[in-house]
């Protein structure tokens, strides 16, 4: 399966999604965004490995050439919301390998996922000053949750390339590796992931994302002591059955 920029490999229960737009250094096509969007909706319980093509860049943003003069309609950003939302709501654990910058929209993507992987030249930016962008509000707070304040004010206020070791420190960031170890280590990484209990992974993901966005609702709550419970009844019955 694949879209324009986009292609997917499946190796088990684990998809690597690769943004391939090596002509502009894999920014991400609106028809790529509207695949994951309608993708996220088919994922039951699968791992997703989000990188770019080659070692150079993991995402230049929003593909430019794709925006056509209008005089209404939608923002162009929408497709980025909605498969950022997407991503957020899919039945999957999502993991970012940057294998180099990530820019704009790039950078947002990877705030969707669940666990962020950099190699330790990787650096990152988001030229909505230099371009005249407003950036929408869910991705403002979705950056806000995973960067922190400092770091957000540095990417949209200043302008500023801020590195991966800034980001690591900013807790952004589950590892960053020397590229030549960025492999292994997301390796290890979707290892454990699916070694673990697919019931633990749903709940604790589930509560994760919720506190990203701040909204951890009765509904929400409810589920995860429901998941509490089938939990510690599973080990019961295990140690139950090692007893008898």
């Amino acid at each position: 399966m694949s879209a324009p920029g986009l292609r997917e490999a499946v190796e088990g229960n684990t998809l690597r999604w690769t943004l391939d737009n090596p002509r502009r250094r894999n920014a991400v096509h609106p028809d790529a965004l509207r695949w994951i969007t309608a993708r996220c909706a088919s994922l039951r319980g699968e791992t997703v490995v989000l990188r770019g093509e080659g070692d150079e860049a993991f995402c230049a943003g929003f593909d430019l050439t794709a925006l056509r003069p209008t005089a209404d309609g939608p923002a162009p950003d929408v497709p980025l919301a909605e498969a950022a939302a997407a991503m957020e709501s899919a039945d999957a654990t999502f993991v970012a390998a940057f294998n180099g910058f990530a820019i704009g929209a790039g950078v947002e993507l990877a705030c969707a996922c669940d666990l962020r992987i950099a190699s330790d030249d990787a650096w990152f930016a988001i030229p909505a000053a230099k371009l005249g962008v407003v950036y929408h509000a869910a991705g403002l707070q979705r950056l806000r949750a995973v960067l922190g304040d400092a770091v957000l004010s540095r990417l949209l206020l200043l302008g500023e390339r801020v590195g991966a070791d800034a980001l690591a420190e900013a807790g952004a960031l589950t590892h960053v590796v020397a590229p030549a170890s960025l492999q292994a280590t997301v390796d290890t990484t979707v290892a454990a992931i699916e070694a673990g209990s697919a019931l633990s992974l749903r709940a604790h993901r589930a509560f994760f994302r919720a506190l990203k966005h701040g909204v951890a609702g009765s509904d929400l709550l409810a589920r995860h002591e429901d998941a509490r419970a089938q939990a510690y009844a599973a080990i019961r019955e295990a140690r139950s059955d090692e007893s008898s």
